[in-house]
């Protein structure tokens, strides 16, 4: 860029990578998503009658193939979970070829289209949120001695939607950690003045890994979150911020830029932006910081000083001003669910078995990633590959019988689960085939990892004869089977139970490698996989077959299964990961929940919970977490043009990090 108005010409010099290479690195704060989802709502359903069950079919081989199930799972979930596949994310060639790899499928099956144009995709819009536009945006820091640095966007520095689209030019500030914690006896903020300037921060919060810590030292705190240093910036009347990653967490994951759909703080106006820890230091070393009789010239310098003394150095930067100016473009993009129908035969012809799997991922990670800041490829091979392998040979299997099922079955590769099961909810709200006429939905999530021959069956009691036919299919395939009730709102079997469609979800259980790069084939239990599909096909068949449909069951409260990440008791909501409407909207409200009771609806937005503003699921897990268990803690939801304070009460019995 050129010189600031009003300022003398100067040379700037162009900043991209500073010698430091666009690294992936492991940052210390988790991207919460799914993990959050199987947190924040789940459900136990009750009672289980037995029934008599009509006899199954063997275990059939695909009539159009000499290659065996094992060997045909592989093929699937080779390819599923390739790299040329770019980890199946929203808005990537992988995802579109994942998703005609289905349809190919279903075409080669014989399977009909379940569109009614005839076609196999039923499509829908998703936004992928706003991406900063480069050629109109801008970040110039302008220094003493003529210095100018001219940072490249994506490579020295990431704009941030949330932080607005204002132009800045002011003089630079450091403000430590950007931490006001009056209660701990640390502010950042004392006796500053930054209104009208751009704030430079640290990330995270002083003292980690050291367990005398006035924070915590084991674990951040809610005063790491970006959102918290956000409203510290702007209770104060910063005019921008930027943020430079800790050294700390640097040294074991590097120096990446935080997701593009990180945390922000909307309708700030308040530009937001975070560089390179190279390009902080640059600031320093031209302007070092006083403390005492030392000079601080690195962040690193600065991080030592500030965890042996517990005392800020916050200070103007002199001579350092940033020029800023960032424009975002919004990015919507459509993608389609795939849906094959094997046509029933006799007077059950017109009701409807739905096996389902998810068939996208996390592409390149960010968005629900548990590697912060990894720009690798996801493959995401338990999470989905399995189950999209072993609902195609679901699909073979049946389409190769001699006998037609006594219902139709319709065989669908969701896509957007992973963006809060957007692809099932459009079914369920668009349906291809009557949800009064759906008897059962069959759902495969993860199913690559067999552990000691124990396949997981949730929701069981949302239909009174699954926990019958479940021990009756057990006697005929060797697996051991552990049967739950639970009903959780994790994968896309949960919006067909909100519709009262009675629902089982197969699932093998979590590993470490979840939501990370690492989640490879060469992790999976293949032959497990077929073992899943022996069973899957005997229940879904007699599913199918069985003359009495399966009778729904209304779901109790429960507790939460143990996952990854952080533990939280369920209040029965289901955000919308869509949305971008200021807080966190709720695409769904579980009848009996604690939500429920407090009053909480469909479409309500949570802006803050007790004293903890809501912008994302972290902080609005936090704020839950704040609350003390049993009793009532404020919620502010916006309600259309109107916002509305309701009282909820966080059940006795969640859990807590």
């Amino acid at each position: 860029m050129g010189a600031r108005a009003g300022a003398s010409p100067r040379s700037c010099r162009s900043v991209s990578s500073l010698n430091r290479p666009f690294a992936s690195g492991r940052g210390a704060r988790y991207m919460v998503m799914k993990n959050v989802r199987f947190a924040l709502a789940f459900v136990i359903v009750g009672s289980i009658a037995c029934v008599a069950l009509d006899r199954g079919v063997a275990f059939a081989a695909d009539t159009k193939s000499n290659n065996t199930a094992l060997e045909r799972l592989t093929t699937d979930v080779q390819f599923l979970a390739s790299d040329e596949l770019e980890g199946r994310g929203p808005g990537t060639a992988g995802l579109v070829k994942a998703r005609d790899y289905v349809r190919d499928e279903f075409q080669r099956l014989g399977l009909k289209g379940g569109a009614a144009d005839g076609s196999y995709f039923q499509p829908f819009e998703i936004s992928l949120g706003e991406s900063a536009v480069s050629e109109k945006s801008r970040l110039v820091l302008n220094g003493p001695d003529g210095k100018c640095l001219t940072l490249e966007i994506e490579k020295a520095y990431r704009p941030f939607f949330s932080g607005g689209t204002a132009t800045v030019n002011a003089p630079v500030v450091f403000v430590g950690y950007g931490i006001t914690a009056p209660d701990l006896g640390y502010d950042d903020y004392r006796d500053l003045d930054v209104e009208g300037k751009v704030v430079l921060l640290i990330r995270r919060e002083p003292q980690q890994d050291n367990e005398s810590s006035k924070f915590d030292g084991r674990r951040v705190t809610m005063h790491s979150y970006v959102i918290s240093k956000l409203k510290a910036a702007f209770d104060h009347k910063a005019a921008a911020v930027l943020m430079v990653n800790d050294p700390f967490s640097v040294k074991s994951g590097g120096d990446a830029l935080m997701p593009a759909q990180g945390a922000g703080l909307r309708n700030a106006n308040m530009p937001f932006g975070h560089i390179r820890l190279d390009v902080a230091d640059q600031l320093l070393a031209a302007a070092p910081l006083t403390a005492g009789d030392a000079k601080l010239s690195s962040i690193a310098e600065v991080e030592s000083h500030i965890d042996a003394r517990f005392a800020p150095v916050s200070q103007p930067l002199e001579g350092w001003t940033a020029d800023i100016e960032f424009a975002f473009d919004r990015k919507d993009v459509q993608l389609e669910n795939v849906v094959g129908v094997l046509e029933g035969e006799g007077p059950l012809a017109n009701e409807t078995l739905v096996i389902g799997a998810h068939y996208d991922h996390l592409g390149y990670g960010g968005f629900g990633s548990r590697k912060a800041g990894s720009t690798e490829i996801h493959n995401g091979a338990d999470d989905n590959a399995s189950g999209t392998a072993a609902m195609l040979e679901l699909a073979r299997n049946f389409a190769g019988r001699a006998t037609k099922p006594a219902r139709r079955i319709v065989f669908i590769g969701f896509s957007a689960e992973e963006r809060g099961l957007l692809g099932s909810n459009h079914y369920v709200n668009h349906p291809l085939f009557p949800l009064e006429d759906t008897v059962a939905m069959l759902n495969f999530d993860m199913i690559g990892n067999l552990r000691e021959n124990r396949l997981e069956l949730h929701g069981t009691s949302s239909g009174k004869e699954f926990d019958s036919i479940a021990d009756e299919v057990a006697k005929q395939v060797s697996v051991e089977i552990k049967k739950t009730g639970a009903v959780m709102a994790a994968s896309d079997h949960f919006g067909f139970y909100q519709k009262k469609v009675p629902v089982t979800f197969f699932f093998t259980g979590l590993t470490d490698l979840y939501h990370t790069p690492e989640d490879d084939v060469a992790t999976l239990n293949l032959a497990g996989i077929e073992t899943v599909v022996r069973y899957t096909s005997e229940f879904a068949w007699l599913v199918a077959n069985r003359e009495a449909r399966i009778e729904f069951a209304e779901a109790p409260a429960g507790r939460r299964p143990n996952i990854p990440g952080r533990g939280l008791g369920s209040i029965g909501v289901t955000p919308d990961y869509s949305a971008n409407d200021g807080g966190v909207k709720l695409s769904a409200v579980r009848d009996g929940s604690p939500a429920a009771a407090a009053g909480l609806k469909a479409g309500d937005v949570i802006v803050k919970i007790g004293e903890v503003a809501v912008t994302n699921v972290e902080t609005m897990a936090e704020g839950l977490r704040k609350a003390s268990p049993g009793e009532p803690v404020k919620v502010v939801v916006k309600r259309g043009e109107t916002e509305v304070e309701l009282a909820i009460t966080r059940p006795a019995s969640s859990g807590s990090n």
